[in-house]
């Protein structure tokens, strides 16, 4: 079964607590201060840890930690294995342009039938429940049941 918008954005949530804490240590440990960082700083702390913990997990795991806690996958549309290509293009640049219009690309998962967001649009992805595999997108046209 597709996975709701909802349960995604919780599992990101999940993804963000653990992110926040290790971008602080890495700016610490570069005597960098983690709450006024340079763009230089920003992109060394924040971005490049973010980019390679979501590309690193959807290629070899198919989830990030809060997928997993939340019971979620992501899986390639053509039922081929995850790879790293596929997964950087989702994680990075699908990402990166659903960001940039004020986050319209994460909103349009809301909307979709197969509840994709643009960066699952960008690497024929879906987000599915573990163990479920691709599944029809719901049948009615309001949200999916979380």
């Amino acid at each position: 079964m597709v996975a709701s918008p909802w349960r995604r954005l919780v599992a990101s949530v999940v993804d963000s607590l653990l992110l926040i804490p290790l971008s602080f240590l890495l700016a610490r440990l570069a005597g960098a201060d983690p709450l006024n960082t340079t763009l230089l700083q920003d992109l060394l702390f924040n971005w490049m840890p973010s980019w390679a913990y979501f590309t690193l997990f959807t290629a070899y795991l198919e989830a990030t930690p809060g997928k997993m806690l939340l019971g979620l996958k992501v899986v390639r549309e053509d039922g081929k294995p995850m790879d790293l290509l596929t997964a950087f293009l989702r994680e990075v640049v699908g990402k990166t342009l659903s960001t940039l219009p004020l986050g319209l690309g994460y909103l349009w998962a809301f909307f979709h039938p197969k509840r994709q967001a643009w960066h699952d649009l960008i690497a024929d992805t879906l987000v599915v429940r573990a163990g479920e595999g691709e599944a029809a997108p719901p049948s009615s046209g309001g949200p999916a049941a979380p």
